[in-house]
């Protein structure tokens, strides 16, 4: 499969993020109008407000592959790698508690996905999740200028 001019993106779901603002809503709603002791305020406080500070996060981060190469993006920081510097994308085990996918670069430097941006968000069978993590993989080598991993 050639490259293509539109990038392949992964994010986290606009619905997770929509329910996290809507958990976060619910919190506020529950300190302005129940009359909460204070323990009960400081805690939905904190819940609402980690609850929006997770639903900002997860809509900066994002994975994204086009004909120039790989670039993920974390919380904080972005990392990128053009194409001639990329010697494997791997499914690997136990990243964060979890299987992701690994573009490893040339020096031995590596870049891990987030799990998040690729685990299904509903409860899925290993065997299953890992089927489409290698469909991503593919995906993601199929990007390579030259149509994978043998061109290189």
């Amino acid at each position: 499969m050639p490259a293509t001019d539109t990038p392949l993106v992964y994010r986290i779901s606009p619905a997770q993020t929509a329910l996290l603002i809507l958990l976060a809503a619910g919190c506020l709603g529950a300190d302005i109008y129940l009359h909460l002791s204070a323990a009960l305020l400081a805690i939905t406080l904190a819940v609402g407000l980690g609850a929006l500070a997770m639903a900002a996060a997860s809509q900066r981060m994002h994975l994204v592959v086009d004909d120039e190469g790989v670039a993920v993006r974390y919380l904080g920081r972005e990392q990128w790698a053009p194409w001639p510097e990329v010697t494997a994308v791997e499914v690997v085990t136990g990243v964060r508690g979890s299987e992701t996918i690994r573009v490893s670069r040339t020096g031995g430097t590596y870049i891990d996905v987030p799990p998040s941006l690729l685990q299904p968000s509903r409860p899925t069978p290993r065997p299953a999740a890992r089927r489409r993590l290698e469909e991503i993989r593919r995906q993601i080598e199929d990007r390579r200028p030259g149509g994978g991993r043998n061109a290189i």
